[in-house]
C-alpha cells in the first residue's frame, strides 16, 4: 500500500466547540488533520452555507494545495528527505522510500549512497516477490521522481524550514448535517464520510475494540501480494475481528502483475484467499481493491503502457467477478494514474486514491462514492505505530447515507430504457452500482454503466444492450469492446437445452449453463445462419478453428459449419455425412466441403468436398468417400443416376488400378492415365464370376451393344461378354481374343456361345459363325 509517520490528533477547545454543534460527540479520530508537525490547530472556524462547519487556516486562496515541509519528501509530507542524492540516481529513476531508488532498468539502489540493493527481503528473486511493505517497514510511501527529490533536497539546503499554517489543510468538518472531509480550499471531497484505515501484518495484533472505539468506522484489509505467495500474515486474525465487532471492512491486493495472465492467477489467488478466510461477498461493505502501484521484483519491469494495464486489470477483475466478487475497485496514487494507469477503463474503476497533500489530484472518480488516502501516519488507539488513514463517503448526498448504495446511481437516457425494459431491479443484472461512464471522443462515442450483476453498454449505432453471467464473462475474457467482438448489438435470448446467445458486432457468444462458452465469429456465423442455425445446427462446442488454405470450421452439437477466406462458400457437414467425414480421414484427405448436402433417394446422402465426395446410406449404418479420379470416373459415366450410390470404399487393385464398387456397376481410373471405366450390370457379374481383376485384368473401355442381344466389355487379358441379359455369359481370353479379332471379330464370326475348352494341345471357343482355334 502507498504507505505510516507522525501526526499528532488535536481537538482544541475552539475547534472542539465548533464541531459540537453539528456532530455531538466526534470520536478523536475524526477530529484528526493530516501532516501537522506536533503543532496545535489555528484557532477559529467558520459556518458556511448549507450547514457547514470547518475548520480555518490562513492560507490564501491563491495556494496550489501542494505545499510541503521543505525537509519532507515531495508527495510525502511526513518522510525525511535525505541528506543527498548521490550522482548513481539518475532524474529518471523513481524513489520508493525513504532510503531506496529504482532504476527504469529494475535495479533498487540506496538514495545516499548508490550501491545496488540486493537483499531478497527488499528486492525479491526471480521467481519470488518481495512483501511490497518491506522497503518502508511497513509505511506507506508514494513512489515520486528522482529529480523532484533532488530538486527538493537542493532546496531544503539553502532556505529556512517551515510551514506555512503549520498544516496543509486537508480536514474534517461537517456539510448537510454529516460528517464530510474537505481539502485545503474547502472544496467537498465527501460528505457521509467515515474514517476508514487500511491495514496489514505490519501493524501487527491490532485491538480492534480500542480501534473501533477511537473512531475507526472501516477497515481496508490486506489480503496478500503477487500471486503463489502466503496470504498476509495479519489478515485472518483482522477478518475475524472486524466481524466480530461490527466493523464494516474491504480488502486490497497487492499486484505483481506484468502480464495479464500473471493477472488472471493472482485473481485466482485472491478468489483462493477469500474462501479459506471464509470472506463471502456479502460479508464485504467495501470493495475488494486491486493495488497497483510501481513496483521493484528482481528480473522484471512493471509495465508503462496503459493498454497493458487495462488488460492486467480486466483479467482480474473477470477472475473475481466469475466467483461472485462483484464489489471490486482500483487503488492507485495520483502520480500513476497520470501515467501507467491513464485509461478511462481504469479510471472507471478507480475509487479509492492516495494523496498526501492538501488537495485531492485525481479527478475522475467513476462513481458518487469514493474514498482518499489522505496520510499514511495516522495514530489510532489500539495501533502499535502509524497507520493509514483514510475518508470514504459520497460526493452528493445520498438518502439512507450508504456509502455503497446502489439506489444512489441514476440510469439514463437509453441505458435507463434498456434497464426498464427488462425489469430494472428486478431484472437479472439488478441495481447499479456506478454512474455511467461515457467517452464522446468523435468516432468511439460510447457508454457503460455498471450494475450488481453485469452492465448496460451503448453506442449510437448499437443502441444499449445488457450483458450478464456467462456471457459477460466470455466478452470480458475477450476484452469487451476492445477485442475481436465489438458492442452487443441485442440482449442475450434464451434457447433450448439451457442454451443462451447474444449477438455483438462482429460475432456471437454462446453459453450453455454456467461453465461453457464460446464464440462464433464473422464469416462462420453467416455460414450458421444461412444454414439454418440453432434449430438446425444446435450450439457450438468448440471454438472456430483456422484448418489451413483459408478454410475455417467450427463445430456444433450437430454439424460443422464452414467458411473459406475471400468466397462465398458458406457450408455445412452434418450428422452421418460428419461422422463418415471424419471416418474417412476428415481434412487431411477430403479437405472442406465445397456444397452443402444433397438428399440422393434410395436413402443415399451426399456432399461434395474438394478431393471426394462423402457418401451415407440408411443413416449410420452406410458410409463411404469417392475420391479424386474414381469420382472423375464416376461423375464422366453417368454419375448417381447411372451407377447409383457407393456399397464400398475404393480398393488399390495393383499396377496403378483402383475401384470402387456402386449399386449398379463397378467404377475405374488408373494413376497417371485417363483410363475411367466402369463396369455395370450383367457385364459386371460375367467379369467377377470369370475370376474378374486376377484373370481379366482391369477395363480398358467401357461396354458396347454389340446388337442381336450381345453386350462386350474390353479387359487388359480379354473380353466380357453377355447375351439375354443375364443368362449367358461368356470371356475371351488371350490367344482366342487375338484370333477373334485377325479373323474379323464379331462383324464375320458374331458372338460367343461357349467358354473356352482345352482340346490338350489347343483351345478352342465357339461363336455364332464359326469356331475359333489357338495354341
Amino acid at each position: 500500500m502507498v504507505s505510516p509517520h507522525h501526526v499528532v490528533k488535536i481537538a482544541t477547545a475552539l475547534s472542539a466547540v465548533a464541531l459540537t454543534a453539528s456532530v455531538a460527540v466526534a470520536p478523536a479520530y475524526a477530529l484528526q488533520d493530516i501532516a501537522i508537525e506536533d503543532a496545535v490547530a489555528q484557532s477559529g472556524s467558520v459556518t458556511a452555507d448549507n450547514g457547514v462547519v470547518m475548520q480555518s487556516d490562513d492560507q490564501s486562496d491563491d495556494q496550489t494545495g501542494d505545499q510541503q515541509s521543505q525537509d519532507s519528501m515531495p508527495d510525502n509530507p511526513n518522510a525525511k528527505l535525505p541528506d543527498n542524492v548521490s550522482d548513481e540516481i539518475s532524474d529518471d529513476a523513481t524513489v520508493i522510500s525513504e532510503d531506496l531508488a529504482a532504476t527504469p532498468e529494475g535495479e533498487v539502489k540506496n538514495i545516499e549512497t548508490g550501491e545496488i540493493v540486493t537483499d531478497p527481503t527488499l528486492v525479491g528473486t526471480k521467481d519470488q516477490q518481495p512483501d511490497p511493505l518491506a522497503k518502508t517497514n511497513g509505511e506507506s510511501f508514494i513512489p515520486v521522481s528522482a529529480e523532484d527529490v533532488k530538486n527538493a533536497v537542493a532546496d531544503a539546503n539553502v532556505q529556512l524550514s517551515k510551514f506555512e499554517s503549520n498544516e496543509y489543510g486537508a480536514h474534517w468538518g461537517t456539510y448537510n448535517n454529516s460528517k464530510a472531509f474537505f481539502d485545503y480550499q474547502n472544496n467537498l471531497f465527501v460528505q457521509q464520510a467515515k474514517g476508514v484505515i487500511d491495514v496489514s501484518g505490519w501493524q501487527g495484533d491490532i485491538d480492534w475494540a480500542k480501534a473501533k472505539a477511537d473512531g475507526v468506522e472501516g477497515a481496508i484489509i490486506r489480503l496478500g501480494y503477487g500471486e503463489g505467495n502466503n496470504a498476509d500474515k495479519k489478515a485472518q486474525r483482522n477478518i475475524s475481528e472486524c466481524k466480530r465487532l461490527g466493523i464494516p471492512f474491504g480488502i486490497y491486493w497487492y499486484s505483481y502483475a506484468d502480464t495479464p495472465a500473471l493477472a488472471k492467477e493472482e485473481g485466482t489467488d485472491v478468489v483462493a484467499k477469500l474462501k479459506q478466510f471464509g470472506v463471502n461477498p456479502s460479508d464485504l461493505s467495501y470493495p475488494v481493491y486491486y493495488d497497483l502501484e510501481k513496483w521493484t521484483w528482481e528480473g522484471h519491469q512493471p509495465p508503462t503502457d496503459p493498454n497493458v494495464y487495462n488488460n492486467i486489470v480486466n483479467n482480474w477483475y473477470s477472475a473475481l467477478q466469475s466467483a461472485g466478487y462483484k464489489n471490486l475497485g482500483v487503488y492507485s496514487y495520483t502520480s500513476y494514474l497520470q501515467g501507467p494507469l491513464k485509461h478511462a477503463d481504469i479510471y472507471a474503476k478507480t475509487t479509492w486514491v492516495a494523496q498526501y497533500g492538501a488537495r485531492m489530484g485525481f479527478d475522475s472518480f467513476p462513481t458518487n462514492s469514493r474514498g482518499w488516502q489522505y496520510t499514511s501516519t495516522g495514530k489510532v488507539d489500539g495501533i502499535s505505530g502509524n497507520v493509514d488513514m483514510n475518508a470514504f463517503g459520497n460526493k452528493e448526498f445520498v438518502n439512507g447515507g450508504s456509502s455503497n448504495s446502489a439506489t444512489s446511481y441514476e440510469v439514463k437516457g437509453n441505458m435507463g430504457v434498456e434497464w426498464r425494459s427488462i425489469g430494472a431491479e428486478k431484472s437479472v443484472i439488478g441495481k447499479p452500482i456506478a454512474n455511467e461512464v461515457c467517452d464522446w471522443t468523435q468516432g468511439r462515442v460510447n457508454c457503460y454503466q455498471n450494475f450488481e450483476n453485469g452492465a448496460i453498454s451503448w453506442t449510437p449505432s448499437t443502441g444499449a444492450h445488457y450483458t450478464t453471467g456467462a456471457i459477460r464473462k466470455e466478452w470480458a475474457r475477450r476484452n469487451y469492446e476492445h477485442g475481436v467482438l465489438g458492442y452487443p448489438i441485442e440482449d442475450e435470448k434464451k434457447l433450448s437445452n439451457d442454451w443462451k446467445y447474444q449477438r455483438f458486432q462482429n460475432g456471437d457468444i454462446w453459453s450453455r449453463g454456467t461453465k461453457e462458452s464460446r464464440i462464433v465469429l464473422y464469416n462462420l456465423r453467416d455460414s450458421f445462419y444461412k444454414n439454418g442455425g440453432y434449430s438446425s445446427l444446435g450450439g457450438p462446442v468448440a471454438d472456430e478453428e483456422s484448418m489451413g488454405r483459408g478454410w475455417w470450421r467450427q463445430r456444433f452439437q450437430y454439424g460443422d459449419v464452414w467458411s473459406k477466406d475471400g468466397t462465398n462458400y458458406r457450408f455445412v457437414i452434418k450428422f452421418d455425412l460428419r461422422d463418415s467425414w471424419n471416418q474417412h480421414r476428415g481434412f487431411s484427405w477430403l479437405g472442406a466441403p465445397v456444397a452443402n448436402e444433397e438428399n440422393m433417394g434410395n436413402g443415399y446422402w451426399r456432399q461434395r468436398c474438394e478431393n471426394g465426395d462423402v457418401w451415407t446410406r440408411n443413416g449410420a449404418s452406410e458410409k463411404y468417400i469417392v475420391m479424386l479420379n474414381l469420382r472423375d470416373s464416376f461423375y464422366k459415366n453417368g454419375g448417381y443416376s447411372s451407377l447409383g450410390g457407393p456399397v464400398a470404399d475404393e480398393e488399390s487393385m495393383g499396377r496403378g488400378w483402383w475401384r470402387q464398387r456402386f449399386q449398379y456397376g463397378d467404377v475405374w481410373s488408373k494413376d497417371g492415365t485417363n483410363y475411367r471405366f466402369v463396369i455395370k450390370f450383367d457385364l459386371r457379374d460375367s467379369w467377377n464370376q470369370h475370376r474378374g481383376f486376377s484373370w481379366l485384368g482391369a477395363p480398358v473401355a467401357n461396354e458396347e451393344n454389340m446388337g442381336n442381344g450381345y453386350w462386350r466389355q474390353r479387359c487388359e487379358n480379354g473380353d466380357v461378354w453377355t447375351r439375354n441379359g443375364a443368362s449367358e455369359k461368356y470371356i475371351v481370353m488371350l490367344n482366342l481374343r487375338k484370333e477373334y479379332y485377325a479373323k474379323g471379330g464379331f462383324s464375320k464370326l458374331g458372338g460367343p456361345v461357349s467358354e473356352e475348352r482345352n482340346l490338350g494341345s489347343i483351345w478352342r471357343q465357339d461363336f455364332q459363325k464359326g469356331s475359333i482355334y489357338a495354341h
